[in-house]
């Protein structure tokens, strides 16, 4: 299994990070939302504390890994909030196993995995990572996630949490996530999702998470203003506020 950690009482709510990120990344957030819940977090596999746990062939089967770690925690149903990768993890959670799951955040998100306005494409991103090195590519992706890159306040924050990311493991992520797809399947999403992207985000254009909007049932929808892939922390306290309000 994943390695979680659990703080806080009251309603579950699992977050779950994104590529060339870790727990970490979710600080800030963690915090505000332990005044009222009871917060898991994970850490993917290659990244964080899951560093040496080899990662699934497929977005299908990291999804069902997660579900699995969800599950052995000791949790039968919990509000999931995914970031970028970690969204499209929860959506496809809400496909597989639907009665795991109160309510779903999509933040960052997709409904495929192909990408075709993301900043480069997915085999520069490889070649990169090859020819830098993985802590190198995650410092250079974590600045184009922020509208200010490295000169946004909580930049060392995003870099700090990529810092501990396994080279091959990222590159298994990354050759995986075309062949996810479940755009011809947001109809039959049931679980309450909120929708939440930055309107300048380089990495998931705004128009992937409208296009969730009009096809996941009653979902709701947040673009926030002045802000790229990293809304948590870009604009931080509405945010904040936003996602407690849903997740209440």
């Amino acid at each position: 299994m994943l390695h979680w950690q659990r703080q806080g009482e009251g309603p579950n709510v699992v977050l779950v990070h994104g590529f060339l990120g870790s727990s970490k990344i979710f600080e800030p957030l963690t915090e505000h939302l332990l005044h009222r819940f009871c917060v898991t977090t994970i850490d993917l596999p290659g990244f964080g504390r899951s560093h040496d746990i080899p990662v699934p062939p497929t977005v299908e089967e990291l999804s069902r890994l997660v579900a699995a770690t969800i599950d052995s925690s000791g949790l039968k149903r919990c509000a999931i909030l995914g970031h970028s990768l970690g969204a499209w993890i929860a959506l496809e959670i809400s496909l597989q196993q639907p009665d795991l799951l109160d309510r779903m955040v999509l933040y960052g998100g997709s409904p495929d995995g192909y990408c075709p306005a993301r900043f480069e494409s997915y085999a520069t991103s490889v070649e990169k990572i090859r020819a830098q090195g993985v802590e190198s590519f995650a410092a250079d992706v974590a600045a184009k996630w922020f509208q200010r890159g490295r000169q946004d306040p909580m930049y060392p924050l995003a870099r700090e949490a990529g810092r501990n990311s396994n080279e091959a493991a990222a590159i298994q992520h990354v050759n995986s996530w075309d062949a996810w797809k479940t755009r011809g399947r947001l109809g039959e999403v049931r679980t309450p999702t909120l929708i939440i992207c930055g309107d300048s985000d380089r990495s998931t254009h705004p128009d992937l998470s409208i296009e969730m909007w009009k096809k996941i049932p009653s979902s709701q929808l947040f673009i926030a203003p002045d802000a790229g892939h990293i809304v948590h922390l870009e604009q931080t306290q509405t945010f904040n506020a936003i996602v407690e309000r849903f997740l209440a």
